[in-house]
């Protein structure tokens, strides 16, 4: 066997399966290509019986991270060929995988993504909409001093931006981002954010909001992710050189 496999305790299998395998995959120690052990010699070395390696094969196959062919294997693909979404959330999962350029990708995409978002977000909002987003701008001013609760806040605000542009292709991929600002959060809601900034451009927000104005929602986004986009690359370099995360991390899902 060409890699090192560690044997597995028995609180669901399946998925400790599926991590190491996945982790190998997006880390390029198993390289597109490449065969995996067949599912007897799989079970054998991680010690857990078949249907735990079965099911991890599946949800690979869900994925797009291997193809498996009939009567030859299971073979890993480039993970840059996937369709899946949820390979995005994946690739933060393994910190071995996640990096300064990674991340600049990721952020890079969320910026251009979520501009449109606000724009449709401004010409579509409905009444209840801006009536929770004015319950939401109430929250932050008395608690968002608590990062956690902060962090909630954003991501109810990210949720609202999403419906409110009436599209559901928008909204599942602001689901997305959702998700993986609640992941990345330690990253940037700590005791050191500046929250009265971020009520400020809020209160910015939502009044270009109510008034319809898409160009000046995205300007005042704009500064917000600028803003956070600074704050959270500033974190990866330093998780980064610290041997936290990147090739040299260890296998795990990023704290």
């Amino acid at each position: 066997m060409a890699f090192e496999l560690q044997p597995l305790g028995p609180a669901k299998r399946a998925d400790q399966v599926f991590d190491q395998l996945r982790g190998r995959i997006l880390s390029g120690e198993l390289g597109a290509g490449d065969r995996l052990p067949n599912e007897r010699d799989l079970a054998q070395a991680l010690g857990v019986n078949r249907a735990s390696v079965r099911e991890a094969v599946k949800r690979l196959e869900f994925l797009e991270l291997v193809d498996v062919v009939h009567g030859q294997g299971t073979f890993v693909r480039p993970f840059g060929g996937s369709s899946s979404l949820q390979l995005i959330e994946t690739l933060l999962r393994e910190p071995r995988t996640v990096t300064p350029g990674l991340m600049r990708q990721l952020l890079e995409f969320r910026r251009d993504v979520t501009l449109r978002v606000i724009e449709l977000a401004a010409l579509r909002r409905d009444d209840a909409q801006l009536a929770r987003a004015r319950a939401l701008l109430e929250e932050e001013r008395e608690v968002g001093a608590e990062p956690a609760r902060a962090l909630a806040i954003d991501l109810e605000w990210n949720r609202l931006l999403g419906e409110a542009t009436g599209n559901l292709m928008y909204q599942l991929v602001s689901n997305l981002f959702t998700k993986l600002v609640a992941q990345l959060g330690p990253l940037y809601y700590h005791r050191g954010r500046d929250w009265r900034r971020s009520h400020e451009t809020h209160s910015e927000l939502l009044a270009a909001i109510e008034a319809r104005d898409a160009e000046a929602a995205r300007r005042v986004l704009g500064r917000m992710l600028e803003y956070s986009e600074t704050a959270i690359l500033a974190e990866v370099e330093r998780l980064a050189a610290a041997g936290l995360i990147g090739p040299a991390a260890r296998a795990g899902e990023l704290a």
